[in-house]
């Protein structure tokens, strides 16, 4: 009997959170020669069409509010720009916990974390979702147990990916769970995807890039900072600017930006060593130097302590 793979796509969803873990499954059975899965679309109601972020329409197999089958494989929420305005939908969230209860896996791609999250679902478990809304998966469930660099996530009965192209990852990684690992590698070869994904999504995401936050005096010293990142920096430096003691920035940083001096300044010098790995202008050497590491060792720690892959890593698959 057939493996039935559900993504739920509420209206203005973005159609890749739908259509490119469906094609990681309609491969395996390629490969398979045979229906291992059968794939279905959800719509949240009786609607003939769903449309999405693109403006392109999908046409769903079945309503949030058919009966429930115990079939039913793998149940998935998808993302959308616009899942903010779904978030207080009871009927949804109700509809949703019915379906994930009844199913062997479910989980989510992208933003639709948030809705498993809001239906009280993710309560305790280890979980990741899009880059750009993890800080408000951890504000507004500190239950959950967010990892926000993480490409996806298994735990138990849960499935959760980072967004877009990474839930073509997850679902190769279903496959990988059903079908063994010589037919994932099949279908990421033909699929033309890592079948590992090196590093995490961190290193895809703008998060850390160059802003100014906090009040006017940590503003200052940001602005100092951001302006002479080759100059050896640290704590001492920066509280010096600022004319207080180095444990009163530490408070400071900590209130207003909820990471500490040291953290943020890391941050820059990584997002700034980024953009110069992106350009291919300048030597790894070189990069660490502009960007205030006192060598390329101490960048490259950091770097695979920011995004999980080397500058080595980062140039080969991000250079401009």
């Amino acid at each position: 009997m057939p493996k039935h793979i559900i993504i739920l796509a509420v209206p203005g969803v973005q159609l890749l959170d739908v259509s490119g873990p469906l094609d990681v499954f309609a491969e395996a059975n390629q490969q398979r020669g045979r229906e291992v899965y059968k794939l279905s679309i959800m719509a949240t109601g009786d609607q003939a069409v769903i449309p999405t972020s693109s403006g392109a329409k999908m046409v769903p197999d079945i309503s949030l509010h058919s009966p429930v089958s115990d079939a039913v494989d793998t149940f998935l929420v998808a993302g959308s720009p616009q899942l903010g305005e779904h978030l207080a939908d009871e009927a949804l969230k109700e509809g949703i916990r019915r379906w994930s209860q009844h199913a062997k896996r479910f989980g989510s791609v992208c933003s639709g974390a948030l809705l498993l999250a809001s239906a009280g679902l993710l309560d305790g478990r280890r979980v990741t979702t899009h880059w750009s809304v993890a800080g408000k998966l951890t504000e507004d469930y500190p239950q959950v147990k967010v990892e926000a660099d993480a490409i996806f996530i298994a735990d138990g009965p849960l499935r959760t990916a980072a967004g877009v192209t990474s839930g073509l990852d997850l679902a190769l990684n279903m496959v990988e769970e059903d079908l063994g690992r010589e037919t994932a590698l099949d279908v990421a070869a033909q699929l033309v995807m890592f079948f590992k994904r090196p590093g995490g999504q961190m290193q895809f995401s703008r998060h850390g890039q160059a802003s100014l936050s906090g009040r006017s005096a940590l503003q200052d010293v940001q602005r100092w900072v951001m302006n002479s990142l080759n100059y050896p920096h640290n704590v001492q430096s920066l509280a010096l600017h600022m004319g207080i003691s180095p444990r009163h920035l530490t408070r400071l940083f900590n209130q207003e930006l909820r990471q500490s001096p040291a953290e943020w300044l890391e941050q820059q010098r990584v997002f700034h060593a980024r953009q110069l790995l992106e350009s291919g202008e300048l030597a790894i050497k070189q990069i660490a130097a502009e960007c205030g590491f006192s060598g390329v060792d101490i960048l490259r720690r950091a770097f695979v302590r920011q995004l999980s892959v080397t500058p080595s890593q980062y140039q080969k698959h991000h250079v401009r």
